[in-house]
């Protein structure tokens, strides 16, 4: 397992004055499962100086009393070391809040269709010719009368 985190602390005096230790990365140097951890703790300054590493084992009750917390092994080690823990403070994002702007609706003109009047299409009456019946002149047939030749 190879795990490694780094926890910022008070600033607290070293053994080199006027040194501090600001912050310390450990990592798992052993680990007995249901029995033991150990951990290699790295400490260093605000500048990021590496000053010195210490051992710690955590078993026993404190191994027991663990559980699922994993701030529970931040403060042990912090108080294995001597060290008073200082978590970074969250910082909240500041957010502005969206002002939308006023929109004033757009009122267009009511614009009236112009109506044409509907103009009839003017029809003239079909005019029929009149027909008058002629009555037909029959001239009477003249029959040419054919004597009989003498003889």
């Amino acid at each position: 397992m190879n795990f490694s985190n780094s926890i910022n602390v008070l600033p607290s005096p070293f053994l080199q004055q006027p040194k501090y230790i600001n912050y310390f990365k450990f990592s798992v140097t052993e680990f007995i499962p249901f029995t033991s951890i150990t951990f290699n703790c790295n400490l260093f300054t605000e500048n990021n100086d590496y000053l010195d590493t210490k051992i710690v084992s955590m078993n026993g009750n404190d191994y027991n009393n663990w559980g699922n917390d994993d701030n529970y092994v931040i403060e042990f080690l912090s108080n294995k070391l001597g060290l008073t823990y200082n978590p970074r403070p969250v910082v909240e994002p500041v957010v502005e809040p969206v002002v939308e702007p006023v929109v004033e609706p757009v009122v267009e003109p009511v614009v009236e269709p112009v109506v044409e009047p509907v103009v009839e299409p003017v029809v003239e009456p079909v005019v029929e010719p009149v027909v008058e019946p002629v009555e037909p002149v029959v001239e009477p047939v003249v029959e040419p009368v054919v004597e009989p030749a003498s003889e």
